[in-house]
């Protein structure tokens, strides 16, 4: 009985909230420590504890949220519930407590590494046995991403010699790719219904271009990562990904917050994007900030976006926004630009930009877990299940 609990109905409940909870809670807390020695791993100290826990963490839990309640959607078929919910819910718990160092960070590093490899299993099957095509892609990036966090571990341990490849900003690369995905389909079809324009509509050669081109920034980011071809495949992607955009109606959201925020997290996308090309080309852009204009920026925004306008929806709520709300859209905003362009302008005020950024991301992720929390662990008002 106690495993029917409304909260594991549907895979965006629980991960939405501890996603929030961790978002709001742990990014802070490292820009406070962020010149301290942490303890955890060798390697998950510091800077690559912070990347693997937003990539790993963090991302994770919204993208097992996402996707989880989004193949449902797509095949008709459930995905994970109840007592299979509740396994993915562990695994991701327990694997957290891989920055603790000693003994739990090795049962933390075991649960997480088992985390995507689960995920991507109870995702296949509907998905197969729906034979929804055209989502394989979107299957097939998350064994790819656990590469990304089976090499971190690896190199923290000490059972992989250092080397020059960063497989943390591999794993950017490829939620990017995901992102890029998500955002093609969904973005101008959301815009479309809410102003009910037939005018804005996505052109699916554009997204294929922009998926590839994508695509080709991974393999450039571990092949050259700060060479002409990075140049090239990041600048090829940017410009496709806002090419793709100009049909979505973007302009015509300002008055909306549930859809803006979903048009400038697209937007940060290609931003980020463009200045990775402006700094592999060796212009005087610093690495941080085409990184963080896809982490603080494109993940930040897109993800707490996506986790407002699918708790309203699929707790058979109005889809529309509290005020609350829209301030924790300008709230990540504010910080994300914080982010990307104050240590870059002002390298002095480095450690004050970072407090202040992470204030206001947390600060996003609060007010999401406050305003949401009640129709996250409660039944829909409508009665229908889910």
């Amino acid at each position: 009985r106690t495993m029917n609990h409304v909260i594991l109905q549907k895979g965006f409940r629980p991960f939405f909230l501890l996603g929030g909870l961790l978002g709001a809670g742990l990014i802070p807390w490292w820009a406070f420590h962020y010149d301290a020695a942490l303890t955890g791993e060798p390697g998950l100290e510091g800077i690559g504890w912070h990347s693997h826990v937003l990539f790993f963490g963090f991302t994770g839990a919204v993208l097992a949220g996402f996707l989880l309640t989004a193949v449902e959607n797509w095949t008709g078929r459930t995905s994970a519930r109840g007592v299979l919910l509740a396994v993915l819910v562990g695994l991701w718990i327990v694997g957290r407590l891989v920055g603790v160092g000693g003994v739990a960070a090795t049962i933390g590093g075991m649960a997480e590494l088992s985390f995507l490899p689960v995920l991507t299993v109870v995702l296949a099957i509907p998905l197969i046995l729906g034979k929804s095509k055209r989502n394989y892609q979107l299957l097939a990036l998350l064994p790819l991403l656990w590469l990304c966090d089976v090499h971190h571990h690896l190199r923290a341990s000490g059972l992989l010699p250092q080397s020059d490849l960063r497989s943390d900003l591999v794993a950017v690369d490829l939620i990017v790719v995901i992102l890029i995905i998500i955002t093609g389909r969904v973005v101008p079809l959301f815009t479309r219904n809410a102003l009910e324009d037939d005018r804005v509509r996505a052109i699916p050669a554009l997204n294929i271009a922009a998926t590839s081109a994508a695509g080709l920034v991974v393999i450039a980011e571990i092949v050259s990562p700060s060479s002409v071809v990075m140049a090239v495949a990041a600048g090829l992607a940017g410009v496709l990904v806002l090419v793709r955009s100009f049909t979505w109606g973007s302009v015509k959201t300002l008055g909306r917050p549930i859809l803006w925020v979903l048009h400038l997290g697209h937007a940060w996308i290609w931003i980020g994007l463009l200045l990775k090309a402006a700094s592999a080309a060796g212009l005087m852009i610093p690495p941080s900030a085409a990184t963080h204009a896809l982490t603080a920026g494109a993940i930040g925004t897109l993800t707490l976006g996506m986790m407002a306008r699918v708790t309203l929806g699929h707790t058979g709520r109005k889809l529309q926004v509290s005020p609350f709300m829209t301030a924790g859209f300008a709230a990540i905003t504010a910080g994300a630009l914080i982010r990307v362009f104050g240590p870059w302008q002002r390298p002095d005020l480095t450690a004050a930009m970072l407090t202040v950024s992470s204030g206001l991301w947390a600060l996003a992720f609060l007010i999401y877990v406050v305003v949401n929390a009640k129709a996250l662990v409660t039944p829909r008002p409508d009665g229908k299940a889910g």
